[in-house]
């Protein structure tokens, strides 16, 4: 199976992840390849996930297959985006106003439904179970792991010395039926930030230099750990 930034080879017991080295923003309407980008995306999700592993959370994540592919846990996805917001910023703004950088008390989570040509629609935890995207236990299971991957990460990344803004997750069901975070943790799926600049997917979509220059620093912080 192939979407627009990996293809999934599946062997059953498990799947191969193989991280393309295509960017894109506006559901698609904007597109490139840039060359070593998929390396890039798949050792920072192999990292991050493992340290989620051992902070207790459940992830997809099984094995890094130099140098773009992973080796994961076979899921059934969920045709649905989990954003986590630390800080207000892209779309948050656009929708309720706001200034970029304001800090929520506490992580809010948001629900959207991959639907490319509806543009993503934000749904509540009733339209999952409605739409059977879900059951009411899973929603609530995805809503509390969510919620707790944030502030893991965000602990994460303060380390390196960065400052995570919000995120989007992924989930999936796996063969015993448990609540998996799937896909990939990237700075394609978060915004990064320090003092000195952007290094998430905005310098792509604001067309603010090089993104891999960014994203190839927050693979060196992440390497510093030696998790690999």
């Amino acid at each position: 199976m192939e979407g627009k930034t990996k293809i999934v080879e599946d062997f059953g017991d498990y799947v191969i992840l193989n991280f393309k080295d295509d960017i894109t923003a506006g559901d698609g309407e904007k597109h490139n390849v840039l060359e070593g980008k998929g390396a890039i995306c798949a050792e920072i999700t192999a990292i991050s996930m493992k340290y989620l592993n051992s902070r207790g959370i459940y992830t997809q994540f099984l094995d890094f297959i130099t140098p773009n592919k992973i080796k994961a846990v076979s899921l059934k996805m969920l045709p649905l985006e989990v954003v986590v917001r630390l800080k207000k910023a892209g779309s948050f703004i656009r929708r309720y106003g706001g200034n970029e950088g304001e800090e929520f008390k506490e992580p809010l989570v948001e629900f959207f439904i991959k639907d490319d040509e509806r543009h993503d629609p934000m749904v509540c935890k009733n339209h999952l179970v409605l739409f059977e995207i879900c059951n009411e236990k899973q929603a609530e299971e995805i809503e509390k792991s969510a919620k707790k991957t944030a502030i893991e990460l965000k602990n994460f990344f303060e380390k390196l010395g960065f400052d995570l803004w919000d995120m989007k997750f992924e989930y999936g069901i796996d063969n015993e039926g448990k609540v998996c975070l799937g896909d990939e943790i990237s700075p394609d799926t978060l915004r990064l930030r320090k003092k000195d600049g952007i290094f998430d997917k905005d310098v792509y979509r604001k067309y603010l230099g090089d993104p891999l220059e960014k994203y190839r620093e927050v693979l060196s912080a992440c390497r510093s750990l030696n998790l690999l």
